[in-house]
């Protein structure tokens, strides 16, 4: 998939959407001080109350957080995040890796090479073994489906057409393309990658191709064939991502196998995976929701004794049962009564999390920053190809005239944070040169705008439809301020809300290849509205991709930034390693976006996590953000 139409995945905005006055984060989990004296109804299974609904469970297609929170109990990648560390990895499928950087003739650059060496003895739930070749079975899958998440992976790799001299990268021919898929698809779909044949082993460790067989117990990761074409710092953390977690051949072929640019219908639903936990029902839809149970042959549970540490290997405690209940206050009833053990929130606002707060049954835990952050950071965009925003001043004027300290108090209840985008905080590369948040200068304001077309209120005339995300009340009140803040400059706004799946449509052309958000779709036109982008993976490059490349969802057909050099140092920086040069790209890119004022960077909200004060064994997970998303229920058991 072209990552300039990648989705904002991890749609959920999962625990909390409340945020902290500047500078002000909370660190520790309150409750009240009296003790809770309501017991649970269950403690075998825990049962998890969720307000959203997966999209589907197939690892190579799954593109939300919920997908991939059901999907990382059932299946396992080579590595994953160390615990709750967001820079550390540890082995899953892989016991260790080497790294090797070298001059590659197909690619034309120095790439990286990544050797895994896979654990032995590892089998899928049903028994069927696990190898480098149904490793390299899976990868390929992943590319092949052409599903949203492909750009994860076909960052750095491609398909294979096992020409050594005259590989596949994804600048090659589209006809050359086609045919090697179609020729690839084919082979995974007729191939024993449990015992394949001499001459289908020697296709797999042909060189010069992405993923390459080593022998049957170790494959390598071949960087440099993909969009960026060259290295990547932030190989861990991207393969830690679902799409190249390992799938059962024979399961997929008995299913309708491999079709290129499809969905598998029975993978959508079903799970069988390598991973502690087995898919005991799944009814995805409202008030349904799917249940697990520990996999009593999983193979990992003497591995896992060895390395106590390691909480993504760890054989499951307690049976799992997931409710999907999209009624906040049921769900907060639930917690208060003992009917649940934890939960997670389409939004929680103030009022919310206060009562929480006080309920002695109930843990209200934040989050760190680097969770607060993948869980989303929020930015208001304007549009500079429509007036006034074309005007420089006209964006500094609005930059200036926003109270941030009066939003973050009185609209989010003083939990959180502002920011400096586009690469958010706690993050690696985050505000280099340690820019300040943009101010609330009334003055300067004021200044900006009499240096502009809209001198002397000659816009006061002109009504600009504002959107903004509905759930909660939290944005409403954000809106309502902005309005008053910015009437003060002579600029009227007139807000609408509008819901999330309306803010994916808006980021994209429609059918006729013109912004929706410029249409009157909607409501619209929205050429200034409040826009956020959520993790794929902790990295950098995987927000600039979006908010500060041209290409990026977040500015075709939101705050049409488009920078040439941006472009170039976004790609750039993706590949160096290098940590003084790593800085100077990032702060040229801060400060680019920082003084072209067409994101005016707002808030990251404090993501929490809500559960019963019996709940113990959790840990937080950087793959996503809240629970019950960011871990692993492996590790969970209830007193």
């Amino acid at each position: 998939m072209d990552p300039k139409w990648r989705n904002v995945i991890v749609i959920a905005i999962v625990a909390v959407i409340v945020v902290a006055g500047i500078g002000v984060y909370l660190t520790r989990p309150t409750t009240s001080a009296t003790v809770c004296t309501t017991p649970l109804a269950s403690k075998n299974p825990i049962v998890v109350d969720q307000a959203e609904i997966p999209d589907n469970v197939d690892p190579d297609s799954t593109f939300t957080t919920p997908g991939w929170a059901a999907v990382q109990q059932v299946y396992q990648g080579l590595v994953n995040y160390n615990g709750s560390s967001s820079t550390n990895f540890s082995g899953i499928l892989a016991q260790g890796w080497t790294v090797t950087y070298e001059y590659n003739p197909a690619v034309g650059a120095n790439v990286s090479t990544y050797t895994f060496q896979l654990r032995s003895g590892v089998h899928f739930s049903n028994g069927d073994p696990y190898n480098a070749y149904v490793q390299w079975y899976s990868l390929y899958r992943s590319l092949l489906m052409a599903q949203p998440p492909q750009f994860i992976v076909e960052e750095n790799f491609y398909s294979t057409n096992f020409n050594a001299s005259n590989p596949l990268s994804y600048y090659s021919n589209l006809s050359a393309d086609n045919a090697a898929n179609t020729t690839l698809a084919g082979y995974l779909n007729s191939w024993n990658f449990f015992s394949p044949t001499s001459s289908e082993i020697a296709m797999m460790e042909s060189a010069n191709q992405s993923f390459q067989v080593i022998n049957n117990l170790t494959i390598a990761l071949n960087l440099g064939y993909g969009y960026l074409a060259t290295n990547y710092t932030y190989l861990l953390a991207s393969i830690s991502a679902p799409n190249t977690y390992a799938v059962d051949p024979a399961v997929v072929d008995a299913h309708g196998g491999v079709q290129p640019g499809d969905v598998n219908d029975w993978m959508a639903s079903d799970l069988l995976g390598t991973g502690p936990y087995l898919l005991t029902g799944y009814t995805p839809v409202s008030g349904g929701g799917y249940s697990l149970a520990p996999n009593s042959d999983y193979w990992a549970t003497t591995v896992a004794a060895a390395e106590p540490w390691n909480t993504g290997l760890q054989p499951a405690n307690s049976s799992i049962l997931v409710i999907f209940q999209d009624s906040q206050p049921v769900t907060v009833n639930d917690l208060k009564t003992g009917q649940a053990a934890e939960a997670s929130f389409a939004y929680l606002g103030p009022s919310e999390i206060s009562e929480i707060e006080g309920n002695a049954c109930i843990v209200a835990q934040p989050l760190n920053l680097v969770y607060s952050s993948t869980s989303g950071a929020w930015w208001i965009y304007l549009n500079q190809n429509t007036f006034p925003f074309t005007n420089l001043s006209v964006r500094a004027a609005i930059a200036h005239a926003i109270n941030y300290p009066q939003i973050i108090s009185e609209a989010f209840g003083g939990y959180g944070s502002q920011w400096v985008g586009p690469v958010p905080p706690g993050y690696p590369e985050y505000n280099p040169a340690n820019l300040p948040p943009y101010s609330y200068n009334l003055t300067l304001a004021k200044q900006e705008i009499q240096d502009s077309p809209c001198a002397n209120s000659k816009c006061a005339g002109i009504t600009i439809p504002y959107a903004y995300i509905t759930p909660g009340s939290t944005w409403s009140e954000t809106a309502t301020l902005l309005e008053y803040d910015l009437s003060e400059i002579g600029i009227t706004i007139k807000p609408v809300g509008i819901s999330l799946d309306v803010l994916l449509e808006e980021q994209v052309p429609n059918t006729n290849g013109v912004c929706t958000s410029l249409t009157t779709e909607n409501g619209g036109p929205y050429p200034m509205g409040q826009e956020f982008y959520t993790s794929d993976y902790i990295a950098p490059d995987d927000w600039t991709q979006n908010d500060a490349l041209s290409t990026g969802s977040a500015n075709v057909c939101m705050s049409a930034y488009a920078n040439a050099t941006m472009d170039n140092l976004v790609y750039t920086a993706a590949s160096t390693a290098n940590t003084t040069a790593l800085n100077q790209d990032y702060a040229q890119m801060t400060a680019l976006m920082y003084n072209n004022y067409s994101a005016i960077w707002l808030v990251v909200p404090t993501a929490f996590a809500v559960y019963s004060s019996y709940l113990h064994g959790i840990v937080q997970n950087p793959m996503a953000s809240a629970e019950p998303f960011a871990m692993y229920f492996n590790t969970q058991y209830v007193s």
